[in-house]
């Protein structure tokens, strides 16, 4: 007696299932990376923990007419960057808490600090302006302060704790309770 070997015969119905199964894996696979892992990151290139970055930046609003702001000047104090841009939807959710943030801290010597990455100065500042926004407005045209902190989201948040040190790197709208976690870790 022969055995014959036989080949599987496809299902008609083997697909209806698998494909929708393995489309649906690649979907969740790609919101995981699009918007978990980078708040996952611990900064750009491992910068936290690293010493910040000194940059020197033009006041926009919110301070002295043609001034400029050194971040080394501020060491001893707990500083949040902001990067944004007034066309960024996400930013715009983020400066009014940013700015209930600046004023609940001021005493307690948190600088808060508007960096904007796009605009020319007399459109930041209206903006800052519509906003109601305290805290100073800096223009980064020369896109130096973006570079040397690895922005490449907006908005990007940067903490430095009062010795100089970047404490926390957060891209991405940030709700007012986890940034106040943040900010009395760096007080």
């Amino acid at each position: 007696m022969k055995l014959r070997a036989r080949m599987a015969e496809p299902q008609p119905n083997s697909g209806k299932i698998l494909y929708p199964a393995v489309a649906l894996l690649i979907a969740l696979s790609a919101l995981f990376g699009l918007v978990i892992l980078p708040r996952l990151a611990p900064g750009v290139g491992g910068m936290v923990g690293a010493e910040a970055p000194d940059v020197t930046l033009p006041v926009a609003a919110n301070g002295e007419p043609g001034a400029r702001m050194q971040i080394a000047e501020l060491k001893g104090q707990p500083v949040i960057l902001d990067f944004w841009a007034t066309w960024c939807g996400p930013c715009a959710v983020q400066a009014p808490i940013l700015d209930r943030i600046a004023r609940r801290y001021e005493k307690k010597g948190l600088v808060v600090l508007g960096v904007n990455v796009d605009d020319p100065p007399q459109v930041a500042s209206q903006y800052a302006l519509k906003k109601g926004l305290s805290y100073p407005i800096l223009i980064d045209d020369e896109k130096e302060a973006s570079a040397r902190y690895g922005v490449d989201k907006l908005p990007s948040l940067v903490v430095i704790d009062r010795q100089g040190k970047v404490a926390a790197y957060l891209t991405g709208v940030v709700d007012e309770a986890s940034l106040s976690e943040i900010i009395a870790a760096a007080l």
